[in-house]
């Protein structure tokens, strides 16, 4: 029960007879609630009486938690177990209203508040499984200018059993810095001889940049596909469910002003190589992406992010046989314009069932890292987010990875960070310690060591590269000496 006040706001025009001195005027027995208003956010929120059933007329936001009375009506001479600026608790509902006449008699009114629940996803404990950041890891890396004998372009890479030989295979997009000319998409097939070196990444015995693990694919694309201008991202992953390994990749197109931006690329595994498509509705400068099942209904969808571009942060939601429709609906419209996000991975960090949006990109131009924490409605909210500490002097963001680096049950973050004052030339590596309740703390000065340097590098890997069942970090890039630090089972990197 809770107690309310009568509005005094409302006017009552009935005419009134007075009764004689002698004159006994039995009580009242009226006790309606003629209207009632709800307030979230200092925006009103009415509600509609039918009978003694009492419901807002428009849902609450999925994260509303408590509402308030702002304010009611009830018959002349009754009152009411309300008051005007009373707490409503969203997940109390429903609430019983009592209205008590003058003679005693009390009417009783339910009033049941609804929010926007979304998609109302049940968690899923398998929910990464399959996704792009799940795929990733490989058990040998290549320098794609290496293996292309190509040093003229650069070059991005992904690894995949692509054939279904339980191999690992690689598939190379290229491009040239701020140029329109397009450049190939390359598939080379692992013999499963290959292994990571020092320095010729790629695999087994290496000669002259020969490397004898893998053999190019030849027509491995239909003869008339374009690859991309300046591709900056593959993700991998079963995008049209028939067990094959398909792949998508992200680009940005000419590095320069104006930025026209291009549009991505679905390459859909037909057993003897790929299937070419543009997906042409799509153009922007995007750098980043990643794909899970964040809906939970069985295929993968992508989401996309980048700017400057039309809408900076888009999903793309598939229909289960690899066709997707383009979508905004599922994320903030804080991220839909101008916000200088650059990457993003899905992971579910706290291991919830619901996979997680951590994003990424140039802080020092207001892109606070945040992990977006999943949920039941499948939106992500800025108000439902950790924001990571940012580092001095290195507040770009160009890639994410997730780790339990300390064995204590809770996902740690390590992030690959760029110089932002000496633009894109030096890498610092950043490690955050998890505290299990959505809180990370930087433990960089105390884990690792040697963890900054020259150059940039593209993309972080974690994984065990040296059979230890450790753990390790390897940052990998072209044409130089990819850097590595072996996991000592402490929680801490030499």
């Amino acid at each position: 029960m809770f107690t309310l006040s009568c509005s005094d706001n409302e006017s009552d025009t009935t005419q009134k007879v007075t009764p004689s001195e002698n004159q006994e005027v039995a009580p009242s027995g009226n006790k309606d609630l003629i209207s009632l208003k709800l307030e979230y956010n200092n925006a009103d929120f009415p509600t509609t009486i039918s009978n003694t059933s009492v419901s807002n007329d428009s849902e609450f936001p999925f994260l509303a938690e408590q509402v308030s009375v702002k304010t009611f009506q009830i018959s002349e001479k009754a009152t009411t177990d309300i008051s005007i600026g009373q707490t409503l608790n969203l997940n109390e509902s429903p609430y019983t209203i009592s209205v008590i006449a003058e003679n005693g008699t009390t009417k009783d009114y339910t009033l049941t508040i609804t929010k926007d629940e979304g998609l109302q996803i049940e968690p899923n404990p398998s929910i990464e499984v399959g996704s792009s950041y799940s795929l990733q890891s490989s058990n040998v890396y290549v320098d794609g200018a290496q293996l292309r004998q190509d040093f003229e372009r650069f070059h991005l890479t992904a690894y995949a059993d692509f054939n279904s030989d339980g191999k690992t295979d690689v598939l190379i997009s290229s491009g040239f810095f701020q140029s329109y000319d397009y450049s190939p998409i390359s598939v080379y097939l692992g013999d499963g001889t290959g292994f990571n070196s020092d320095y010729c990444e790629c695999g087994a015995e290496c000669s002259n940049y020969y490397c004898s693990s893998f053999t190019e694919l030849k027509d491995a694309l239909p003869s008339d596909y374009k690859g991309l201008q300046h591709p900056r991202k593959i993700i991998t992953g079963d995008y049209n469910g028939d067990n094959l390994i398909d792949a998508f990749i992200i680009g940005h197109g000419y590095d320069a002003a104006p930025y026209p931006g291009e549009s991505p690329v679905l390459l859909l595994n037909n057993e003897s190589g790929f299937d070419y498509q543009k997906l042409n509705n799509i153009s922007g400068f995007y750098h980043g992406g990643s794909s899970a099942d964040f809906d939970n209904d069985g295929d993968l969808d992508i989401f996309i992010n980048g700017v400057p571009s039309t809408e900076d942060s888009v999903f793309l939601i598939n229909d289960g046989s690899g066709n997707f429709s383009k979508s905004t609906e599922f994320i903030d419209e804080t991220f839909h314009h101008n916000t200088k996000y650059y990457t993003s991975e899905f992971i579910d960090i706290d291991a919830d069932g619901y996979i997680d949006l951590l994003m990424a990109g140039h802080e020092h131009q207001g892109a606070e890292t945040l992990v977006l924490w999943g949920n039941s409605s499948g939106k992500y909210y800025k108000d439902l987010s950790s924001t990571i500490p940012p580092v001095v002097g290195f507040n770009i963001v160009v890639d994410i990875d997730a780790i339990d680096i300390d064995n204590d049950g809770n996902r740690d973050l390590i992030l690959n960070r760029v110089d932002s004052n000496n633009f894109y030339e030096n890498y610092y590596l950043q490690i955050l310690k998890n505290d299990g309740n959505g809180n990370f703390s930087d433990e960089s000065e105390n884990v690792i060591l040697n963890n900054s340097g020259m150059a940039w590098f593209t993309w972080i890997h974690i994984q065990d590269l040296n059979n230890d069942g450790i753990s390790d970090i390897y940052l990998e890039g072209d044409s130089r000496n990819n850097l590595k630090w072996f996991g000592n089972g402490n929680g801490s990197f030499d």
